[in-house]
């Protein structure tokens, strides 16, 4: 397989896995459940493909520090993000996770003492800005509680990429490990749960199977071809799609001053990995 054809097939493999995580707000407002019990039924599912995939490859699943330390994150990211979708919009939540970008310049910085560039430190005050938008326009107790929480799923999704990093962590070993997590938290809660309908549980195994396992497989397979900027880039249609998605079929709409938050947001990651591909 030519170098051009590999490098197509890894932009629609990030491309399918993009779409795949849009699909979560929509899925998770649906479901009239308890979002530590939406999280742990869905993670339950989720295992499945990534299973069957760390099969496929020829490896078993195992466990070490690094491993037990992407799982510990991928925990907090899938728990704050599903609590967020709950408290504020499904909008806020997916755009101020996307800020992710920023807590990886800002953390490796901190701990790898990487300076960041000037383009990067621009890109960074211009999200922050973003951010102040979306709070201005969330003034709510649950809104903004909803809000920061977004932002720490955005903060633990920037450890997961600087400690894919590291060779000892496997990425699928830590995303098995931290689903069954998530399943385990949401024991105590899925008892207190009183709808069960078929339209119900098939949202479930959507969210787990669709919008969480397939779009972390895909999410791999791609990033064993194209660079995390190219990754990055292409994955900003998903917190274009996931609120389009919501307000079709919910009716969810967000505010100017959070439209603006979010062109700010999006615009300035999508400019600053654009430059950085550029500027190599």
């Amino acid at each position: 397989m030519s170098a051009t054809v590999s490098h197509r097939r890894g932009l629609a493999y990030v491309l399918i896995s993009a779409v795949c995580f849009s699909l979560a707000g929509v899925l998770i407002k649906v479901i009239p459940w308890n979002p530590i019990s939406i999280n742990g039924a869905r993670c339950i599912f989720a295992i499945i493909p990534m299973y069957l995939y760390l099969r496929a490859t020829g490896r078993r699943f195992h466990i070490n520090k690094q491993i037990i330390g992407g799982a510990a994150l991928d925990f907090a990211m899938l728990e704050t993000f599903v609590i967020a979708n709950k408290l504020t919009t499904a909008a806020n939540a997916i755009v101020l996770q996307f800020t992710e970008p920023v807590w990886v310049i800002l953390l490796a910085w901190i701990i790898f003492r990487s300076r960041p560039r000037t383009s990067a430190v621009a890109a960074s005050i211009v999200v922050i800005a973003g951010i102040v938008c979306f709070f201005l326009d969330s003034l709510s107790a649950g809104g903004v509680l909803g809000n920061v929480l977004a932002i720490a799923s955005g903060l633990a999704y920037a450890g997961v990429f600087l400690l894919k990093e590291s060779p000892k962590c496997d990425f699928e070993c830590a995303a098995i490990l931290g689903f069954a997590a998530c399943f385990v938290v949401g024991i105590p809660f899925y008892a207190q749960e009183t709808v069960f309908s078929l339209d119900i549980l098939l949202a479930i195994m959507a969210l787990g199977i669709a919008q969480l396992g397939l779009a972390y497989f895909f999410l791999s397979k791609g990033l064993d071809v194209v660079s995390p900027v190219t990754a990055s880039l292409t994955s900003t249609i998903e917190p274009l799609l996931n609120p389009i998605l919501v307000a079709i079929v919910v009716g969810e709409t967000i505010g100017p001053l959070s439209i603006f938050g979010a062109v700010l947001v999006i615009g300035a990651a999508t400019a600053y990995n654009v430059y950085a591909a550029r500027s190599g």
